[in-house]
């Protein structure tokens, strides 16, 4: 038996598919979320691939292109489903309500782990969820801040409003919201150690402009273990914090790392030294 929000939902998605004209095929897409607004249209649970299950709200941008498209960043969804292994360790820093954790989950699975990390208590909500739901028992959930230090252990996460939970940040200048909330900090190199990984094969970081600290507090898991990292750069969202893509890239160049666009929502890859050559050269617009 479907319940009225799973009704409305298949209908906005059907209405998607037919829509007629160029203009206004997004409609649809307003009209559901207005409708969440008003609390008449209420999160539903939605499988994007067997036996993996998001429970998602139509209001927030990530989560309602996964609802009536099936698939987040298609770019970096076909890489991760490329590059993973079974037996292999995936590392999603920024997992927010947790595609790529779930996705990876699905390809390591056996030995492989998952760790999974996400500092907004929100969507750290729907990410416990998810991966119950989706009865997967290879993924380890931290509800924290990757920072590039253990010299504080609290941190001020500022979230955005409930249109993009994607957007929360440390810094207050890269969200529109208001509000924020104390969360636990850590480091990855920390959190590496404290759950005995012996080797990292891929690490996701979107982390709102906060990607330069991750990298810093991840430098003996680089060096170690030299796992491909794919990295969102935003000029404008490293601003604020006082960082450059070119700041970015000199670090990890530091650490015998090559840098090239993967494409899609600003991503680059990043791969040690050794790896076959890749063609594509490093520009980010300023």
């Amino acid at each position: 038996m479907f319940s009225a929000s799973e009704i409305i939902v298949s209908t906005i998605r059907f209405a998607r598919r037919l829509w007629p004209f160029k203009a206004g095929k997004d409609f649809p897409n307003h009209l559901g979320a207005h409708l969440a607004r008003r609390s008449w249209l209420r999160p539903v649970w939605y499988e994007f691939l067997p036996g993996l299950w998001m429970c998602l709200e139509i209001r927030d941008l990530i989560q309602e292109t996964i609802l009536l498209e099936g698939v987040w960043d298609p770019l970096l969804t076909e890489f991760v489903n490329n590059n993973l292994n079974t037996e292999e360790v995936f590392i999603d820093v920024g997992a927010n309500a947790g595609y790529f954790t779930l996705l990876a989950a699905r390809r390591v699975q056996g030995a492989g782990i998952v760790l999974s990390i996400e500092p907004n208590p929100i969507v750290a909500k729907q990410l416990r969820a998810n991966v119950e739901r989706s009865n997967l028992a290879n993924v380890i959930i931290e509800e924290k801040v990757c920072s590039d230090s253990l010299q504080s252990t609290i941190q001020t996460l500022y979230l955005h409003d409930d249109s993009n939970s994607g957007r929360a940040s440390l810094s207050k200048s890269n969200t529109a919201g208001i509000e924020n909330v104390q969360v636990a900090s850590s480091t990855v190199d920390q959190l590496v150690q404290e759950h005995g990984l012996r080797h990292v094969t891929l690490v996701k970081i979107d982390v709102e402009g906060a990607e330069l600290m991750v990298l810093r507090g991840m430098t003996d898991t680089m060096r170690q273990f030299r796992p491909t990292i794919v990295i969102e750069l935003e000029p404008h969202l490293l601003r604020g914090f006082s960082a450059t893509a070119e700041d970015v890239v000199s670090l990890l160049s530091t650490y015998g790392y090559k840098v090239s666009s993967l494409g899609g929502h600003s991503n680059y890859l990043c791969r040690p030294i050794g790896d076959s050559e890749i063609p594509d050269l490093f520009k980010v617009d300023r």
